[in-house]
């Protein structure tokens, strides 16, 4: 049968996030990094599916799914969450049929700011989406540091850790935080996965010695603390970049 591509059912999104590991896996693993990804609960592609099912696709030939396309809009912001296809059947243009699907998705919500994050070494895809107007805006550095070390550090940091909770104290803060670091709230998000899912692990993270609008710019800043001299760096990533007028 011919390969077809279609709008994501519920039913596919289990099987489209194995895949979506099986193919995570098999970049990192050639690039001699050792498997990087584990399958996680698919509450967020459920809830993207039911608000707007126009960002998830399959390319599916005789029941079997070779790709899976999943992105979401919030504002004017258009992210691609996931672009995969099964390792074996990468080469015969799936990841590029996939991609005008949730483009298009991108322009039917007038999404002027398109986003999204790739390994830099996978050369392959950022061809494809230079080809398709986003280019490479800045590197994304993931370390691990201990845990004990990274807290010993922060003792006499003037912040309060605290479970994020259902309330909306906490619900302004993390928009807030989405505001000044994407240009758009994603409070919808928030609201329903992060509070939907008990074991949820989000954490909020308040200075009071700061005023609410410049929370942001305090946690930011610091991220640069000493204990990155000691963190081991695993990956770099770049994110990607487009503006449409």
């Amino acid at each position: 049968m011919p390969l077809v591509y279609r709008p994501a059912r519920e039913q596919d999104l289990e099987r489209a996030q194995e895949l979506v590991v099986r193919s995570i896996n098999d970049l990192t693993q050639r690039h001699g990094l050792g498997p990087m990804a584990a399958l996680r609960p698919t509450q967020f592609q459920s809830f993207s599916l039911r608000d707007d099912p126009d960002g998830l696709w399959v390319a599916e030939d005789a029941g079997e799914i070779f790709g899976f396309a999943f992105s979401w809009v919030c504002g004017d912001l258009w992210f691609l969450a996931e672009l995969f296809v099964t390792p074996g059947h990468q080469g015969r243009g799936i990841g590029r049929e996939l991609l005008k699907r949730t483009l298009d998705h991108a322009r039917k919500r007038g999404a002027t700011n398109r986003a999204l994050i790739t390994f830099t070494f996978n050369t392959v895809s950022q061809g494809l989406y230079i080809r398709h107007g986003m280019f490479p805006r800045l590197p994304i550095y993931n370390f691990n540091v201990a845990r004990e070390l990274l807290m010993d550090r922060l003792k006499d940091a003037q912040l309060h850790y605290a479970p994020l909770e259902d309330k909306a104290s906490h619900l302004r803060s993390v928009a807030h935080i989405d505001e000044q670091a994407l240009g758009v709230s994603r409070e919808k998000h928030h609201r329903t996965i992060a509070w939907a899912t008990p074991t949820f692990p989000l954490r909020v993270m308040l200075d009071h010695s700061l005023s609410r609008n410049r929370r942001s710019s305090a946690l930011h800043s610091r991220a640069r603390c000493n204990w990155l001299q000691k963190a081991v760096l695993r990956t770099c990533q770049r994110s990607y970049l487009a503006r449409t007028t």
